[in-house]
C-alpha cells in the first residue's frame, strides 16, 4: 500500500504517520527527512542540497526527486510519504517515479483545519535541533527539555508566529491546493477533518482502508 498525507504545517500529518505506519506495516518517507540525511551524510546530493539551504532557498525539485527516486526503490515495503508532493509538478513527477517502479498510489489522505487552529497549534510547536521531530509544549510534560528520540535540546522556528504562519497557509493554498482537484480525478482523495482527536482520525482512516486494527 502506497499512500500520501497532504495538509499544512501544523495539520497533524506526523502524529498519523506515527499512529498508522505501525498498524499498516509501512514505511515512513518524509521529504526533509531524506534532505537532512543526504546533508549529514555529505553525499553529492547532499551538498547540492546544503548550498540551497545555506542561501535560503528551497532546494529544487530535481535534488528532492532524486532522492525520493532511491528511497522507494530501496524501500521495497509499502509506504506513507508527507511533505511530499508540495505541488502539482512534484505529484506528476512522483507518479511517473512510481509507474517506473511498476507501483502506484492507493489513497491521498487530506488533513483539513481551520486556520485558527493550525495558528494556536503551531505557536506551542518546539523542533527538536537534531533529528527534526516536533513536540508540542503542552504535551512535553515539566521534566522533558530534550528530545525523547536523541536527546538534543529544542528550538522554536522564527516563523512560527501568528502572521508567519498565515502567510505559510496562504502559500500552501495557492500551491498545494491544486493537488486536491488531482487527486480527486484520479479518485484517491479522502478528506478528513483534522479537528478531531489523533485517535480518532486514525480510526477512522483505518475503517476507510477496511483494516479491523484499532488504535
Amino acid at each position: 500500500m502506497h499512500l500520501v498525507l497532504l495538509g499544512v504545517a501544523g495539520a497533524g500529518k506526523g502524529t498519523q504517520v506515527e499512529r498508522l505506519r505501525g498498524k499498516l506495516g509501512l514505511v515512513h518517507i518524509a521529504a526533509g527527512d531524506l534532505l537532512r540525511k543526504a546533508v549529514k551524510e555529505r553525499t553529492l546530493l547532499g551538498q547540492k542540497a546544503e548550498n540551497f539551504m545555506k542561501e535560503g532557498r528551497l532546494v529544487s525539485d530535481d535534488i528532492v526527486l532524486e532522492l525520493l527516486e532511491d528511497k522507494i526503490r530501496e524501500e521495497k515495503k509499502g509506504f506513507i510519504l508527507d511533505g511530499f508532493p508540495r505541488n502539482l509538478f512534484q505529484a506528476k513527477k512522483l507518479d511517473e517515479i512510481l509507474h517506473r517502479e511498476n507501483r502506484r498510489l492507493d489513497l491521498v489522505i487530506n488533513l483539513e483545519v481551520k486556520e485558527s487552529t493550525i495558528i494556536e497549534r503551531l505557536s506551542r510547536r518546539l523542533v527538536c535541533s537534531s533529528c527534526g521531530r516536533i513536540y508540542n509544549k503542552e504535551n512535553l510534560g515539566d521534566f522533558s527539555s530534550t528530545c525523547r528520540v536523541c536527546g538534543a535540546s529544542f528550538f522554536q522556528r522564527d516563523d512560527d508566529n501568528p502572521e508567519a504562519i498565515k502567510e505559510r497557509i496562504k502559500s500552501y493554498l495557492k500551491h498545494t491546493h491544486p493537488l486536491i482537484s488531482y487527486y480527486r480525478k484520479k479518485k484517491i482523495l479522502y478528506n478528513i477533518k483534522g479537528e478531531q482527536s489523533p485517535e480518532e482520525i486514525a480510526q477512522k482512516i483505518l475503517n476507510f482502508l477496511g483494516k479491523k486494527e484499532k488504535i
